[in-house]
Order: structure tokens, then sequence, then C-alpha cells
């Protein structure tokens, strides 16, 4: 009997995913051979990144991209690839350590009226570090997240007892400490939730009595009172609608609402829309339409999915809370994953894009994949890399490029200058059609692409089952925008004085910072021209008329970006950096680089964890098909929300999907 021919279609994260666990063993490549599909001359998806050789090799993303300290999945995944790879000696990152640093510092911002007048405050939150390693194992114990939550109020209050002791004595403080005892009384067994509930209430009560002499007292009072009203208002919702439910708690209010969800169980209004709440909102582009500048009007976010989300990142990060890579996201992840998958004999096709799936004549399976055959290549093959040094002492990188290297593909000249962008959805260039057939070409196919770039090829499925259709119709989706800067100062002579950070909270659209000046060796740039290097990234409206658009029109949005940025930094940099601020404007001169980007593609959409929309999501083992598995940040797992964890981890799962059916259907001796 011959292997199972599994194609995967997509190249980001979750077909990746899904194409290294379906052969991380000897046993596995003997069972299955894999196909790797892609559009384009790169891997990635929303995650690819490019170097720009004219201009100082310097790295070109999609957006802001962090590991957060508890994405276990996708560092098993990344740690395995770099051990597993073969690399050569001179290459600069040897291990998984080498191309990510811990970063232990989050700023959020928040807008403290005082006097009259709003002014930005930057709350520069420093994270300890926590033992073990991004990737191992979680033991959080069935009580874990309850103890934490005391004990970060707890924390809270101690961190605050310098302010005056006739406020905070009003706090019922004793209730938290009896709450303390109960959970480690009950050790592992079971908590009375509704007893740690009333306590917690207690404690709101009189929190809420000395609000006011709170906020006038300064403005660190102002943030003690910020972080205490959210704090209690989120504890209290976790031990009366989740904890006592077990994995199924966050489930149960998903429905909802997050910053309502809040409200519902106390916060004040002071703090409904702080930037506490607005974290994650920031963090995961939570706007209706991409349209962030009415505040909370057009915010959503799934509450259950909220909840967990912040108390992994404030409980179960590993060593740091965030970890930066030290180059591109293509160059740090996509490199080691292309070279591990060639050497275990995976099979990847560039410059493929999928144009139609067809269903067979009951429904009831993937019959035919219709691919677009994008270009000829020169030599009948693809090498995707460039090589760029990397620091002083010769090391270097295998990097992707921001365009195709056209001197390898057939009209390659011809095709750049008709201003085709291959990886856009939007411009046809075609060498041909590539038609696969089930029982002949492939067994079972993972479909890695997002429900928006579905929609269109996938037309027979969603007729075929309803299901299928509800998750593409049902699931949001948003365009985002990002802005680079190449700065000729440093951070410091910017009037940055907080050190290396990553920010969220600000001024809509561009509300997220990553300070990444240490990327600088990664790159090319003429000795002491560049000093810092800069990431903003935002939502981003939808542009006039509906699709399909027309070739090139993300190219032409960058310029609107360009506009904008350019507006939002005269309006609102001095804030961070006020040394960059010359007669009431963002000095420009001061800029030596910058790269604009809007992202529009259906495969570059944020897909976003709207409450009522969670429970429409597949599992990537459930996709109505009995021959198609499901691969993406889209599908039901975890938490459900955009990320690169839950991409690798429903990647996987398709895979242990996939092998579980394949190893049930082979027939015994």
């Amino acid at each position: 009997m011959g292997k199972t021919r599994v194609l995967v279609l997509g190249g980001g994260l979750g077909g990746v995913s899904a194409a290294l666990t379906l052969t991380a063993t000897e046993a596995l490549r003997e069972t299955f051979d894999v196909t790797l599909v892609s559009h384009g001359w790169r891997l990635g998806g929303k995650g690819a990144s490019g170097r720009n050789a004219k201009q100082g090799q310097r790295i070109e993303e999609h957006g802001l991209h962090i590991f957060l300290g508890f994405y276990d999945n996708a560092f098993r995944m990344v740690r395995g690839a770099y051990a597993e790879w073969d690399k050569p000696a001179d290459y600069a990152f040897q291990t998984w350590q080498d191309a990510f640093r811990p970063l232990y510092q989050v700023t959020l911002m928040q807008d403290i009226p005082r006097f009259g007048k709003t002014r930005w405050h930057s709350w520069n939150l420093d994270f300890p570090e926590r033992s073990g390693t991004p990737g191992d194992p979680r033991s959080l114990g069935p009580n874990g997240f309850a103890a934490f939550l005391i004990g970060a109020l707890q924390n809270l209050v101690a961190k605050h007892d310098h302010l005056p002791g006739h406020l905070t004595a009003k706090l019922g403080l004793d209730a938290l400490d009896k709450a303390r005892a109960h959970i480690e009384e009950a050790g592992d067994g079971a908590l009375d939730h509704g007893l740690i509930v009333d306590l917690l209430k207690l404690v709101q009560k009189g929190f809420q009595a000395v609000l006011e002499p709170l906020l006038k007292l300064s403005d660190e009072g102002w943030e003690f009172a910020c972080f205490a009203d959210f704090g209690l208002a989120f504890a209290i919702g976790c031990f009366a609608d989740v904890l006592p439910y077990g994995k199924d708690g966050f489930d149960r209010i998903n429905g909802e609402d997050f910053r309502e969800w809040l409200q519902k169980n106390g916060i004040s209004e002071t703090f409904a829309w702080s930037a506490p709440v607005r974290l994650l909102y920031d963090m995961c582009f939570s706007y209706k339409n991409g349209e962030a500048t009415d505040g909370p009007e057009n915010a959503r976010f799934a509450a259950g999915a909220a909840a967990e989300i912040l108390l992994l990142m404030g409980f179960a990060y590993k060593g740091a809370p965030l970890w930066k890579m030290n180059a591109g996201m293509g160059d740090t992840v996509f490199t080691p994953a292309w070279f591990v998958l060639k050497q275990r004999g995976v099979d990847i096709k560039l410059f493929h894009r999928l144009t139609k799936l067809e269903t067979s004549e009951n429904g009831a399976w993937v019959e035919r994949v219709r691919l677009n055959r994008q270009v000829d290549l020169v030599n009948g093959a693809y090498d995707p890399f460039v090589k760029v040094g990397y620091g002083d002492d010769g090391k270097w990188l295998y990097c992707w490029p921001s365009e195709p290297d056209w001197s390898q593909i057939v009209d390659g000249d011809k095709i750049r200058d008709a201003g085709i962008n291959l990886e856009s959805v939007f411009c046809h260039c075609t060498a041909g059609e590539s038609v696969l057939e089930v029982g002949k070409d492939f067994d079972l196919v993972v479909l890695a692409m997002p429900p928006a770039a579905l929609a269109d090829p996938a037309a027979e499925l969603m007729d075929a089952n309803l299901r299928f259709k509800q998750m593409v119709e049902v699931t949001p989706a948003v365009p985002t925008q990002a802005v680079q800067l190449w700065m000729t100062p440093s951070i410091e002579e910017m009037g940055w004085k907080a050190g290396p950070t990553a920010m969220t909270s600000y001024v809509e659209e561009l509300d997220s910072w990553g300070e990444m000046s240490h990327l600088i060796p990664a790159e090319s740039w003429p000795p002491g021209t560049v000093k810092a290097v800069e990431y903003f990234c935002g939502t981003a409206r939808w542009p006039a008329g509906a699709p399909p658009y027309a070739c090139g029109l993300p190219q032409r949005m960058a310029a609107d970006v360009r506009r904008d940025a350019t507006q939002w930094l005269n309006a609102n940099i001095g804030v961070l950096w006020p040394n960059t601020v010359k007669d009431g404007v963002f000095d420009q001169s001061q800029v030596y680089s910058s790269y604009y980007r809007y992202n529009l593609d259906p495969s570059e959409l944020y897909v976003q964890c709207f409450p009522a929309t969670v429970e429409t999501r597949l599992t990537p083992g459930d996709s109505g098909f009995v021959n198609a598995f499901l691969a993406g940040d889209w599908t039901r797992t975890w938490f459900s929300a955009g990320s690169a964890e839950i991409a690798v981890l429903s990647g996987k799962q398709a895979a242990e999907a996939i092998a579980r059916q394949t190893i049930d259907l082979t027939p015994s001796d």
C-alpha cells in the first residue's frame, strides 16, 4: 500500500505547522507524502517578511510580530526546527535562543484628565522573569488561575502601600487575605467560588467608595485606581462566570463582549474603556470594519477568549512575557521551517494559487483542486533566498526578498514591469492550470487559508455544507496597516527614556508601537546612519467599493497609510519622542528610511474574535468533508483568537486528525 498523499494549501503558520507535524517522525514520513502549496515567492502568509536590497536590506513586515511567553505550541515548532536543521557553521542563528530575545516591559498608554486638560501618560509595566522555557509543558494546577488572580490584586496593593492610609484602609483588604487563605486551604480541591466572589465584592465596594479621592490624589493614584478597578471586575467575573465550570468556563461567556462583561461585573464607567481594557482590542485589531477611532463603539472581543488570553499573558508565560525576533519573522520562523521540510522530503510548490475546490457529486469530499500556475521557472526550480550579513563577525542569514528574483522566472522582467504582485489575489498572472484529482494526485487536503481567502474558490464546498458556509461567512476579518521608521537619532536621543518596550492602547489608528532597534545588526545600513528602528500598526478601514479590487490597490493604499501616518505623527508622537518634534510637527529629517503597508488581500486580513462568532468556527478535524481538514488561527481550537500560537496549534491538530483517520482506515493484518 502506497503513502497517503496530503495536499496542504497555504504557506502560512497553519499550513507549515501541519506539514511539519505530518513529517515529524520517520514512521510518519513513511506513511505520508506531503505537498505544500503557496502563491507567490515565499512562505509566511501574513507572517511573511521580506528584505529590500535597495534600502539597506531592511526588513519589511506585514505588521508588528512578537511571540508571547505562553506560545508553547509555536515555540515547540520553532525550537524543533532549529534543532533539526543542518545549518552552515557560520549561520547567525544556530539555536532558537539566537533568533529570539526576551522583553520584560509592556507599555500601556492612558489619557488622564486633570486641571481641565487631558494628557497621555505611559505606564511602563515591568514583568518578572518566570521559570521555564517557552515550549515546555505547562502545569498550572487546578486552582492556578484562582491563586494568580488574588495574588495579583494583593501585589498591586503592596506596590502602592505608600498611598495615604486613610484611603487604603477603607478598601477592605482583609477580604483578599481571606480569599487567598481559602485557596491555599483548598489546595487542589474544590473552591467555594461564591465565597470568593462575595469577598471580592466587599473589596470592590470599599475601593469604589474612595475612587474619587484617589483620582484627585496624583497621576500615580490614577494608575493604581485604574488597575485596581479593572482587576477587581476581572477577578469577580472569572470567579463568578468562568472558574467554577472548568475548561468549558471560558466558552460560556464568548457570546458576550469583553468590555460589557467587565461592566456587568462592576468596573466603573471611568475605567470601562481604560488602557487595561483596550489592551486586547488594540493588540488584536478588534474593531468592526476597522473603525477604531470612535472609541468603544465598534470594539468587539469575545469575553471568554479575552479573559483566557489575559490570564495566560500574566500568569502562564515562560521566561519573559514577550519574545522579540532578532530578524524578520520570515527569516526567524519560516526559513528554518523551509529547510527542515525540504530535509524531510516535503515538496514545496511556490507560485501556485488555489482557484477552485470541486466536490464529489454527493458533496461529501473534495474531488478536485484547481491551481493557477502563476509563472514558469527558468530552471524548473526556484531558490527563494538571499544571503544577508548579520553583525560584524562574518555571520549571515538566509532571508526572503521583498520581491521575487525575476531572473529565475520566465519573462520575469515583463511581469515585473506590468506591476503584477504575485502575492495578491487581485492581480492575474498565469502560465497554465494544474488540475489535481483525488485518488490520482492527492488523497487528503488541508485547507490552510483563512475564510476570506476560501470564500471564492470554496464556493462549491459552501453550497454543499451549511456549517462550512456559516464559518466562512460569519468569521470576521479586517484590513490592517503598518508603518516602519528607520531613524537617524537613537531612541534615547528621541526622548524615550524607558528602554526597550512594546506599547499599545495609544491614539488610534496607530495604537501599537514596538521599539525594534535591536534589528539594526540584521540589516545592512551604512555605518552610523540608522540608530533606531520603530514599528507601528493598527486597524485600517476598508477601501471604497467592493471586492474584487483592482490589481495594485493595496500598494496604492499604502500612500494613504503614509499620509495618515504623517498626520498621526505630527499630532501624537511628541508624547513618546519629544525630541522629534520641531515647530509643532514631527521632524521628517530625522527619518532615514520608511515603509508603509496596507494589508487588504484576503490571506493578509486579520481574523477577529467577535462575540457570538466563535461557535460557528469549525475544528481542524471537522471540516464537514471526509478528506478535508482545516488549519489556521480562524479554526476553533483553544481560545480561538488570531495569533501565531493558535495557527500552529491548529495545524498540529489538523495533522493529528489526519494521522488518526489514516491509521483507523489502514487494514490490519
